[in-house]
C-alpha cells in the first residue's frame, strides 16, 4: 500500500512538472507571438506615419505651386508689390494650415547682412548667384562676405567650386583637381559639367558641411544667371561688385516708405536700365555709383523678374511628435517641379 501511494505521488509530481513545463513553453511562445505582433504594429504605424507625412508634404507643395502660378500668371509674370508680398511675405497663405488634421507651413529664413528673420512664403531662386554661370571674382566676393574669410581663402574655394564644373585642364593655378579627387581615401571623378544639384558642393575640395549650410541660401543652379534686383539681398549685390553705400541706397528705395521688405509699398524696378535713374530720383547717387549699376547692365547680370522658386515646407502629424521637411524647386514657366528633396 505504501508502495502504491509512493508511485501515485511520483506520477502526480511528473504530471505537475510536465504541466509546468508546458505552461512555461506556452508562456514563452505567447511572449514571442506578442513581440512579433508588437513589431508588426510598430512597423505598420511607421509605414502609416511615412505615408501620411508624404501626403501632407505633397499637399503643401501642390498648394504652394498652385498659388505661385496663379499669382504670377495674374500679373503676367511681372513682379509688382502685390506679387512680391504675396509670394515672399504672406503668413496668411503660407503660415500653418490644416491638412486633414495634420499641419504644414511654408517658410524660410530671410538672411540679410546683420539680421535674419523667419518669413512665410516661397524663396526666389533668382535672387541668388548661379554657380553654373558666375565667374571666380563674383563667387569670391560672395564667399568672403557670407563665410567671413580672408580673400585668399575665399578665392581658393571659389576656384575649386567653379573648377568642379569646368571640363578639361584645371582653372586653378597649381591645383591638379583630377589628381586631388583620384587620390582621396574614397576617390571619385571631378564632374566636368554643370551642377545638377547644390548637394554636389559637398564633393568639392575645401567645402565642409558648415560652409555649405551658410552658402546655400545665396547660391543656385536655376535660371539664366541674372540676379533679380527686386529681391537680391545685400550680400549678393556685394558679390556683383557694388559697394556697401550704394547697396544701402538701393535697398532703402526698394523697401519703400515703411522700410520693410515685402510689403505693398515696396518700390519695384520694372526695367534694369532704369534702376540707376529711379534710385537717383529718390536718393542722390554719385557718378561712380551710377556707373557701377550701368556696368552690371552692360554685363547682362540683372533682371527684374524670376521664374524659379523654392518651397521649404515642414509638416507635423496630429497627436504625433514626428515632423519632416521638404525642399522643392518649381519652374513657374514650365509649371513643374525640377527638384525634390525630403528629409
Amino acid at each position: 500500500m505504501a508502495t502504491k501511494n509512493m508511485l501515485l505521488k511520483q506520477r502526480q509530481g511528473f504530471v505537475l512538472i510536465f504541466a509546468l513545463w508546458v505552461l512555461g513553453f506556452l508562456t514563452v511562445l505567447a511572449l514571442g507571438v506578442a513581440a512579433g505582433v508588437r513589431q508588426k504594429i510598430v512597423l505598420l504605424q511607421k509605414l502609416d506615419e511615412r505615408s501620411r507625412m508624404h501626403h501632407v508634404l505633397e499637399g503643401a507643395v501642390k498648394y504652394s505651386a498652385a498659388y505661385l502660378i496663379n499669382q504670377l500668371s495674374t500679373s503676367g509674370f511681372i513682379y509688382n508689390p502685390a506679387v512680391k508680398m504675396h509670394l515672399h511675405n504672406n503668413p496668411h497663405q503660407f503660415g500653418q494650415f490644416d491638412l486633414g488634421g495634420d499641419t504644414a507651413s511654408i517658410s524660410y529664413t530671410l538672411a540679410d547682412e546683420g539680421s535674419s528673420q523667419e518669413r512665410f512664403g516661397v524663396v526666389d531662386e533668382e535672387r541668388k548667384i548661379n554657380l553654373n554661370t558666375t565667374n571666380t571674382i563674383i563667387l569670391q566676393r560672395l564667399i568672403e562676405r557670407v563665410l567671413v574669410v580672408k580673400p585668399d581663402e575665399a578665392k581658393e574655394l571659389a576656384q575649386a567650386i567653379l573648377d568642379w564644373r569646368h571640363y578639361g585642364q584645371s582653372q586653378v593655378k597649381g591645383f591638379f583637381s583630377d589628381e586631388y579627387y583620384e587620390n582621396l581615401e574614397y576617390p571619385y571623378a571631378k564632374k566636368d559639367a554643370d551642377y545638377e544639384t547644390l548637394d554636389e558642393l559637398l564633393l568639392v575640395k575645401g567645402m565642409t558641411k558648415d560652409k555649405y549650410e551658410k552658402l546655400m541660401d545665396d547660391v543656385t543652379i536655376y535660371g539664366q544667371g541674372k540676379v533679380n534686383i527686386n529681391t537680391a539681398p545685400a550680400q549678393v549685390l556685394y558679390a556683383l561688385g557694388l559697394q556697401d553705400a550704394l547697396i544701402d541706397k538701393i535697398l532703402e528705395v526698394r523697401r519703400g516708405k515703411d522700410q520693410s521688405e515685402g510689403t505693398m509699398d515696396d518700390h519695384i524696378f520694372f526695367k534694369t536700365f532704369d534702376v540707376a535713374s529711379e534710385v537717383n530720383a529718390i536718393i542722390k547717387l554719385e557718378d561712380g555709383e551710377i556707373h557701377a549699376i550701368d556696368a552690371l547692365n552692360i554685363q547682362n547680370l540683372l533682371t527684374t523678374n524670376s521664374y524659379y522658386f523654392s518651397v521649404l515646407s515642414q509638416a507635423h502629424l496630429a497627436h504625433r511628435r514626428s515632423s519632416q521637411k521638404i525642399r522643392v524647386v518649381i519652374s513657374s514657366r514650365e509649371n513643374k517641379i525640377v527638384y525634390w528633396s525630403q528629409r
